[in-house]
């Protein structure tokens, strides 16, 4: 069977995404080809298109693109090929080919990631403009000497802001991380915008941050590629084409996401985040940073009293301080008497100090609070699952307090939100982790083993955030944590007076 009797097939993507696995895994059809990034690849052009520099969109790919198509569909039933250039090329390629496209997406803090350890170990050319030296390897610095600027195309085709982008005055100031976060959400907003505008039957999308081989099997088979078992996809999967490691390099330095400081998030969120939201990648608002697996192990291990009580005493001081501290306020005449507690685990010490007083327990674990229903009655207090980075805790307190959870919460800043505006005058948190006076952005560790993070809390970036949110009388200092616990001497208490204002974040 000739080719012109099927579409030809184009796989779009930013770079870093995914498409050279999946254009060498449809290449094992049994009735088609699917090509890697053949020349002519309209590097310059693309970005000429972009900028507006480029005339004739039509001429520029019937002396380029569309010979090379047709040539290969007479030879074959199904042709594809991948190239990372044809974003503004997508309407015209439909008319004159009548072709379907593949758009592969994938979480662009993974893109980032795989993109600045791309270019440190493997090739530094990625935005070569940029100021930021970066760890380059041998084998990168000597890719980049080899390659001199105004013959790199590749780097060429990566879009820049135009004049009237605000980001455009501070754009050689940017990290690369930035300058990569741009690039994936320009390519991508593209891709969408065009496609569209498109008949719904001519394109498809597939998400490759947690690909597997069903996903991979929907695509073969919109585009009319037959032979692939699901077995060697799966195969092809895992071997991680063109990977760094499979590119036999470094793995690379960059952290994943899940271990970025809040400055990196904050980078990258500015630049990137409306893409993100856009691609589905930001589903709950407030759950940016939260990995798909967090709190599992909270929610599944046994605990009990005797644990939790074990945890408390290793911490009593800093238990006894709180409770010292309400004491002290209300002999000053100030009337507390609602509390709420997030990250209450059993309520143990709590629950009875403040038997006298409304108490809320708010845990993630619904073990814990189902535990706390059963064995704590009392009229005045009550214990409700929820994850307090996102959720409300539906009504407001006197003092909404912390003690040793916002080290292992997934992002610091939400959580010190949803206190201050659940708060009718104080917040009170404790940081087990240690007193990180010099540190400017909250540091985020991500454990696997235990899903959640051990984090290291910036009492610059506290302060600033708790200005901001209008606390006053703000105390933040670091406590001797007592108990003789020589390996973190000193933990973080923090204390600040809020407006009173309720609602949720």
């Amino acid at each position: 069977m000739k080719g012109q009797q099927s579409r030809p097939i184009f796989i779009l993507s930013c770079a870093r995404s995914g498409s050279t696995s999946l254009c060498r895994i449809l290449n094992e059809a049994s009735n088609g080809r699917c090509e890697l990034e053949p020349s002519p690849n309209l590097n310059r052009e693309t970005r000429d298109m972009m900028e507006g520099r480029l005339k004739d969109a039509v001429l520029t790919l019937e002396n380029s693109i569309i010979p090379r198509v047709r040539a290969e569909m007479e030879h074959v039933e199904v042709y594809g090929e991948k190239n990372v250039t044809y974003g503004p090329f997508i309407p015209f390629l439909h008319d004159m080919l009548n072709c379907k496209f593949v758009f592969i997406k994938r979480d662009g803090r993974e893109v980032v990631r795989s993109l600045v350890n791309w270019h440190e170990a493997k090739f530094g050319t990625v935005y070569r403009e940029c100021r930021e030296p970066g760890g380059l390897t041998p084998e990168a610095n000597a890719a980049a000497a080899s390659l001199l600027v105004h013959r790199d195309s590749s780097d060429y085709s990566r879009p820049r802001p135009l004049k009237a982008d605000p980001l455009s005055w501070k754009w050689e100031t940017l990290t690369r991380a930035e300058m990569c976060a741009y690039y994936w959400s320009t390519i991508n907003e593209l891709y969408v915008d065009q496609l569209q505008r498109l008949p719904k039957d001519s394109w498809i999308e597939i998400d490759y941050s947690n690909v597997v081989a069903e996903d991979v099997e929907r695509v073969a088979e919109f585009c009319g590629f037959r032979g692939l078992t699901r077995r060697r996809i799966q195969v092809l999967l895992d071997q991680k084409i063109n990977s760094l490691e499979d590119r036999g390099a470094s793995a690379g330095s960059y952290p994943d996401w899940k271990n970025w400081s809040s400055e990196q998030r904050g980078q990258f969120d500015s630049v990137a985040g409306p893409t993100m939201q856009r691609l589905g990648y930001y589903r709950e608002k407030g759950s940016e940073w939260r990995p798909e697996q967090y709190g599992q192990w909270w929610k599944t291990q046994a605990g009990g009293p005797e644990w939790y009580g074990w945890m408390y005493e290793g911490r009593k001081k800093m238990h006894e301080d709180l409770l010292e501290w309400i004491h002290g306020r209300e002999k000053e005449g100030e009337r507390i008497q609602s509390i709420a507690d997030l990250g209450c685990g059993l309520g143990v010490g709590y629950a009875e100090a403040f038997a006298m007083k409304r108490y809320v327990g708010f845990d993630l674990s619904e073990r814990n609070v189902q535990w706390c229903q059963e064995h704590r009655r009392n009229e005045l207090h009550a214990y409700r699952c929820l994850d307090f980075g996102v959720e409300s805790l539906g009504e407001s307190f006197d003092l909404v307090f912390s003690s040793g959870t916002l080290d292992n919460t997934y992002d610091i800043d939400r959580c010190l939100a949803t206190m201050v505006h659940h708060s009718n005058q104080w917040v009170y948190v404790t940081f087990y982790r240690g007193w990180f006076e010099d540190l400017s952005a909250h540091r985020y560790h991500w454990s696997e083993e235990h899903t959640c993070f051990y984090n290291d809390a910036s009492s610059q970036r506290i302060r600033k955030q708790l200005v901001q949110l209008g606390c006053r009388d703000i105390m933040i200092e670091p406590v001797h944590a007592g108990m003789g616990r020589r390996e973190i001497p000193f933990e973080t208490r923090v204390i600040a007076r809020t407006s009173g204002r309720n609602g949720s974040p």
